[in-house]
């Protein structure tokens, strides 16, 4: 630094500077401490406030009973783990193209769902509870290893990921073909309760 030259305070600096110069003053110190006070004290209510209306959407685990009635002829109730999806980057990966295992085009059928085809096959209509009725479309990872450990696992398309997540992940129990093998894992599991 050269001799005879001074360095003008930064912008931080001059502004601790002009919010604190009320309480430098001996006239001034008591209206100042009050208005950052009640600065302080407004800023603890709102982030208080906020948390108390702000909800953190938690992932849990649901389970509907098994119904009471019979299901239709020549179908059965199987015990199905659902999870939800969409299609953007975190569910489907980078490399996603907005279709489905079947070439559907997801914006013009933005529902549907995903399991695998080795115990639901392709095109097949199913009613999911809560959900509607969507046809099997689409298949990924979870629910192919899934179906080696004989868990039905059906992941159900939302439009949007806040959906997706507000689904989370639900056990109930669906009405499939008593004669497919997604009936068989549920006959398995049976003989094993």
């Amino acid at each position: 630094m050269l001799p005879g030259r001074t360095v003008a305070p930064s912008r931080t600096l001059r502004f601790i500077a002009w919010w604190f110069a009320g309480l430098s003053d001996a006239r001034t110190w008591f209206p100042g401490f009050r208005l950052l006070l009640v600065g302080v004290l407004l800023g603890i209510a709102v982030g208080w406030s906020f948390g108390r209306i702000l909800h953190v959407v938690v992932l849990e685990e649901h389970s509907l009973p098994k119904p009471v009635i019979s299901p239709a002829p020549g179908r059965a109730w199987v015990h199905v783990l659902t999870t939800g999806y969409c299609p953007c980057a975190l569910c489907c990966g980078l490399f996603a193209n907005g279709h489905t295992a079947i070439n559907r085009d997801v914006a013009t059928f933005p529902f549907g769902i995903a399991a695998a085809p080795a115990l639901i096959p392709y095109r097949m209509t199913l009613e999911v509870p809560g959900y509607g009725t969507a046809l099997v479309d689409d298949t990924g990872g979870a629910m192919r290893q899934d179906a080696v450990r004989h868990v039905v696992h059906l992941d159900l398309r939302f439009v949007t990921h806040a959906e997706a997540l507000r689904w989370g992940r639900r056990w109930m129990w669906i009405s499939l073909p008593a004669d497919g093998p997604a009936a068989q894992v549920e006959t398995l599991h049976e003989a094993g309760r």
